[in-house]
């Protein structure tokens, strides 16, 4: 009787454990996500800066995105899932490549509040991958839990 009483002992406090691992996990996902939040209004704001300064004949706009009679290019950054997770891999620009700066299709010498902007969206790139990590460990954490409920309510 007395095993049976340490067993679930420990599979209550591997469960607390468990329950404060989560609360760590959601708080870390929502620190992350305002993140995300400020990270792309203050790009926004950036790009929306860059419009007003800039307008006119300058202006920056969808128009200087490439469609699909464009070159073709490859993308300079990608999203890739591994076993610890998603991670971003970057690659540096090289025309040969068919790497290009997507910057330099609104102008050879972007303004600043240009540069800035593309800065912000990059970290929030970032960002959205920290926040599927976290929601990937929090997914697990939650999965854990299940199941030890389950086996210390049929014991």
């Amino acid at each position: 009787m007395s095993i049976r009483n340490c067993e679930k002992e420990a599979a209550g406090q591997l469960l607390d454990d468990l329950y404060l691992d989560m609360f760590h996990l959601v708080e870390e996902h929502t620190q992350c996500r305002i993140n995300l939040e400020r990270c792309n209004a203050s790009g926004a704001i950036l790009l929306a800066r860059t419009r007003f300064q800039h307008g006119g004949s300058q202006s920056v706009s969808t128009a200087q995105i490439p469609t699909e009679n464009s070159a073709e290019f490859n993308a300079l950054c990608r999203v890739v899932d591994s076993t610890d997770g998603v991670c971003i891999e970057r690659h540096a620009v090289d025309k040969s490549k068919g790497f290009v700066e997507p910057l330099h299709w609104f102008s050879v010498l972007p303004p600043m509040s240009l540069r800035n902007a593309v800065t912000k969206f990059k970290d929030c790139i970032e960002l959205v991958a920290e926040s599927t990590n976290l929601q990937r460990q929090l997914g697990e954490a939650l999965d854990w839990i299940t199941k030890l409920r389950r086996n210390a309510l049929l014991s």
